[in-house]
């Protein structure tokens, strides 16, 4: 069995079980993410694959620098080196195009380079239509090479962060309004109608606060058979005894068969009705509000219920 990515780290470690991580984090589904620099000099394209940066590409150009002549030799060079830059950029954008159009899962896009050229580059269609769409920002680096790449990272994931937490602001604002939409609301909440919702396939959109610390418990009566479900607070569990089984004469104290995070399991539950689930966080006062007046479960309806 190989990995589906090179390991690119070495670890010595003594332990009773396997160190796994690194083999989790490359199965885990990555949010992927196009990169390039761009200067009449350099081109360097790259990938952001999670946490982990790939450089796909290095182009130099041969566009001559400024010359120093007047008259009109000078607007002559100029005219030369203009044709040159052209070619340079058609070059690039065919290359970058060429690499994002393979990968099918490209998020967005960002772009960085020193002065103004990254910014004409963008705006004078050297890109595929359809890589153009996905451009988020244009930021600024000091260096068109390997080191510029990681400028860029650094720049793109405030702007990431920006636009997770607007896109969570946008889902709990609409959540919100049908809460307040009375007549044919199609707002649910509380884990139990949450439930209730997901059993019928009648939610569209799972919202989940990134807070929630609870688990679904299964007990079962190993005498008898009865099993029984209940959520408990991580702290709860930890000091929980489980009850004797309610349906045997003889007092059997049940046992623990499953323990699953809530999250997870909700998110299941969504999964198999192809219901979206967003996960949201506190850093927005919609977020909060979320998780403190809604217990961090909510639904929007694809139709109203009863």
């Amino acid at each position: 069995i190989e990995p589906p990515l090179p390991i690119t780290t070495f670890l010595y470690r003594c332990d009773s079980s396997f160190y796994l991580e690194p083999l989790k984090e490359m199965l885990a589904e990555d949010e992927i993410y196009g990169l390039f620099l761009i200067d009449r000099r350099e081109c360097t394209i790259g990938m952001l694959r999670g946490k982990r940066v790939e450089i796909l590409s290095h182009l130099t150009s041969r566009v001559p620098g400024k010359h120093g002549r007047g008259g009109q030799s000078q607007r002559r060079f100029e005219r030369l080196t203009e044709i040159a830059a052209h070619e340079w950029f058609v070059e690039c954008g065919e290359k970058i195009s060429s690499i994002f159009l393979k990968e099918k899962n490209l998020k967005g896009i960002f772009v960085g380079g020193p002065g103004p050229t990254k910014q004409y580059f963008v705006d004078s269609n050297y890109l595929h239509h359809e890589i153009q769409k996905k451009i988020i920002a244009v930021l600024d680096t000091g260096y068109t090479d390997e080191s510029g790449i990681r400028e860029l990272v650094s720049a793109a994931s405030e702007v990431m962060s920006n636009l997770k937490i607007a896109k969570e602001k946008n889902i709990v604002k609409r959540f919100l309004q049908e809460v307040t939409n009375r007549d044919k609301s199609r707002a649910v909440y509380g884990e139990e109608e949450v439930r209730k919702a997901l059993s019928m396939g009648a939610i569209d959109t799972l919202l989940l606060s990134e807070d929630l610390r609870k688990y679904r418990v299964k007990l079962k009566c190993h005498t008898c058979g009865y099993a029984m479900e209940k959520t408990f607070d991580e702290n709860r569990l930890e000091k929980f005894e489980p009850p004797n089984c309610p349906k045997c004469e003889t007092p059997t104290q049940m046992v623990i068969e499953e323990k699953k995070d809530l999250i997870d399991e909700l998110s299941e539950l969504a999964e198999e009705t192809g219901a979206k689930v967003e996960l949201i966080s506190r850093d927005s006062d919609e977020g909060d509000a979320l998780y403190r007046a809604f217990g961090g479960i909510a639904g929007i309806l694809r139709y109203n219920i009863e």
